[in-house]
């Protein structure tokens, strides 16, 4: 089977399972704009530094962090959780036989997921723009490479994570907490700029932080340039390295758990 038609296929599957659960759409668009709802008033304490253009400046840069980090964390977070699921229900086992890459599982254990916080990420953007968001003289090419390169480094992320579930019958806590402090350290609601110097050594191994930084110079006005080439060249690095390595380990825990036959134990 073709990476695309596994895809399709695990996609189809969630999607059926999703639309019994319609309520599940609604509330996750309501509790994202909700939580941005209230940084446009936040938003009016903050008019200093880089954020002193305007009242909204602060909020802007909020919508762009917040959002992005909403898309990645079902790529990341949403694998482990698909993985445990497939573990409980005693379909890890019947993955496991199937002449697939496990990287291919991997990722298509996210698909879905992924493809339901981009549009609730699009709604909301929407919704935003009454409040005060705009984008002004977009760079299209940069943001046509930094988001897909950055989910793929997720995506990644997501596939060591569904590993650790797979050896462990444990792990979504691990990737959920993991994620949660590079949001923090990698910018997502403040610059990095604000931390002391030893944890800004520490923001800049996130590849969030290139990603968001090329991300709002590519698309907000009052932002502090970016070197493009740089964020590029560091995202790139990350893919090389994280891809290759994620589906090896993948590929080694379904082996260790078919030797144990755990695959089917939770």
């Amino acid at each position: 089977m073709t990476f695309l038609r596994i895809l399709g296929a695990t996609a189809q599957k969630d999607f059926r399972t999703a639309i019994s659960y319609r309520v599940g759409f609604v509330t996750s668009i309501i509790a994202t704009f909700w939580g941005l709802f209230a940084f446009r008033f936040v938003s009016k304490l903050v008019n200093s530094g880089q954020f002193s253009s305007s009242s909204t400046s602060y909020f802007k840069y909020t919508v762009v962090g917040l959002l992005f980090a909403s898309i990645l964390e079902p790529t990341a977070v949403g694998t482990s959780v698909s993985a445990r699921n497939d573990q409980v229900q005693g379909t890890l086992e019947y993955l496991s036989t199937q002449p697939v890459r496990r990287a291919y599982i991997g990722f298509s254990w996210s698909a879905f997921n992924l493809l339901q916080s981009l549009l609730v990420a699009a709604i909301v953007v929407l919704l935003t723009i009454p409040l005060g968001f705009s984008v002004s003289d977009v760079n299209v090419p940069v943001v046509l490479v930094v988001i897909p390169l950055t989910i793929l480094i997720f995506g990644a992320v997501g596939n060591m994570g569904a590993s650790l579930v797979i050896l462990l019958q444990q792990g979504v806590p691990l990737v959920a907490g993991l994620l949660s402090i590079i949001g923090i350290i990698s910018g997502t609601l403040f610059p990095v700029t604000v931390f002391p110097p030893w944890l800004q050594f520490f923001a800049h191994l996130s590849p969030l932080t290139y990603a968001l930084d090329a991300l709002r110079s590519a698309t907000l006005a009052d932002q502090p340039p970016t070197n493009y080439a740089l964020d590029f060249v560091v995202l790139v690095g990350f893919a090389v390295v994280l891809l290759p390595l994620s589906g090896h380990l993948l590929e080694r825990s379904f082996r260790i758990a078919q030797r144990r036959g755990s695959l089917s134990t939770f």
